[in-house]
């Protein structure tokens, strides 16, 4: 049997909760096993329940969907986080990334959506709904120049902007490996070069690099 799929709940519309808790019970390998209405119940649930995933909107009274986020990553706690938005925010989007959220869904998109997230995140992968990135990505417009961009991805080695590419399709560091013929360790490896030649903080801004710079560099096929 394969192992269960703890999750929290929260958001403050009790009938839009429900919904989703419904649906998510109905899967046979995830349950349901705490609800919150605000942000303040969401933390004290995930830090008493350690569920696998927490799903959280991103509005809520109390503290936000992405100020519970921080507070988790903050505290160290290994339960990953999905977001649920109804807001079409690059800059809420990028601020969730910087600080490892593992899925972003549009409401609109609702239940199908969350279950395909809650699979993918407890799959290892990152999962954003196909509708959602696509127009952040369209909103995106670099900062710094084309010839800028150009420079510092010329310092990339081939398997360097390969591996770019594949973090911008959101693939897992096994995947990257198995598809480039190269180690996990020689992946991770990487990714801390990588951000040293693009100038970023570390490597955990690559992500947010990669799907900024997507389409303007055809990093995505």
């Amino acid at each position: 049997m394969e192992k269960e799929i703890t999750i929290v709940l929260a958001d403050d519309h009790p009938l839009f909760r429900s919904g989703v808790k419904y649906e998510l019970n109905e899967q046979d390998d995830i349950k349901v096993i705490g609800e919150a209405a605000n942000g303040k119940e969401a933390v004290d649930l995930i830090r008493q329940l350690k569920p696998s995933i927490a799903v959280l909107d991103i509005q809520m009274p109390e503290l936000t969907g992405l100020e519970v986020l921080k507070q988790i990553e903050a505290e160290d706690i290994q339960t990953n986080i999905i977001l649920l938005t109804m807001i079409q925010s690059q800059q809420v989007f990028f601020d969730a990334i910087d600080h490892g959220v593992k899925g972003y869904v549009l409401k609109d998109d609702a239940v199908n959506d969350i279950i395909n997230a809650v699979r993918a995140v407890s799959e290892g992968r990152i999962y954003i709904s196909p509708s959602l990135s696509g127009l952040l990505v369209m909103k995106s417009k670099l900062k710094t120049s084309g010839e800028k961009t150009e420079t510092l991805l010329a310092d990339l080695t081939e398997t360097q902007r390969k591996m770019l590419k594949l973090i911008a399709d959101l693939k897992t560091n096994d995947e990257i490996a198995e598809e480039l013929f190269i180690s996990k360790r020689t992946v991770e490896n990487n990714k801390g070069l990588m951000a040293d030649k693009l100038n970023l903080e570390s490597a955990k801004q690559l992500l947010k690099y990669a799907i900024k710079h997507k389409d303007e560099l055809g990093l995505l096929s």
